[in-house]
């Protein structure tokens, strides 16, 4: 880690360049921190040696569900930091978004990767909730604060945890679960309806749930 120096009084907090076009780094110098856009491999904000923040406004935050993107990402800022903090700003419902999706979504989130997420109105309370976890860890605390992270590379495991888990009902852990037993793709997909509930966390109507998914015709129209 590259520790950054700070005068005393003031907190710092390092910004990735990709959120110079929002208002949040604004915000926090108005609160009155000193803000560093820097090049960040993980995570947006960091507010300390420990604490690192992820920004997500409620489309991206949707979008990064869809395309595994979240799951990624919260991997990486366990990997980095010990107190990583996801904060979803706005209201992530959206129509075409199965609440289901979100809300086990958020709870692998909070139960398998131990990352609390915090939801925000605006970007002027992003910005507030931003500034006191780094008044908090660099006053009171007295942690240091410095450029740290490193992305980890795809591994062919997580894609395919990532294929399994896009079904409806299967969380990242029972995706595990599921590879674990069957082994393959190609095993769990070709499996009959009545091996499904020996994995456990799936039971009779997830299982049949599950085949018909996987075995029915399509019947939409190009």
């Amino acid at each position: 880690m590259q520790t950054i120096l700070k005068p005393d009084g003031k907190p710092i907090v390092l910004v990735d360049c990709r959120e110079n076009n929002s208002s949040v780094k604004d915000y926090i110098q108005e609160f009155g921190a000193l803000v560093k856009l820097l090049s960040l491999k993980v995570g947006d904000f960091i507010c300390s040696d420990r604490v690192c923040v992820e920004r997500k406004t409620a489309e991206d935050f949707a979008a990064s569900i869809i395309d595994g993107r979240l799951f990624q990402q919260a991997g990486e800022l366990k990997e980095n930091f010990s107190k990583p903090v996801i904060i979803v700003e706005g209201n992530y419902f959206r129509e075409n978004m199965n609440e289901n999706a979100i809300k086990s979504a958020l709870a692998s989130i909070v139960l398998d990767y131990e990352i609390p997420v915090i939801t925000t109105k605006n970007e002027l309370e992003t910005a507030r909730t931003i500034f006191w976890l780094a008044k908090r860890e660099q006053m009171v605390s007295k942690r240091r604060i410095g450029i740290k992270g490193k992305k980890k590379p795809k591994k062919l495991e997580d894609l395919q945890e990532h294929i399994v888990s896009g079904l409806p009902g299967v969380s990242t852990v029972l995706s595990k679960r599921i590879l674990d037993r069957f082994k393959t793709i190609r095993n769990f997909m070709n499996a009959e309806e009545s091996e499904l509930p020996k994995v456990k966390g799936i039971g009779k109507v997830l299982a049949k749930r599950l085949h018909r998914i996987i075995n029915e015709e399509y019947g939409g129209n190009a």
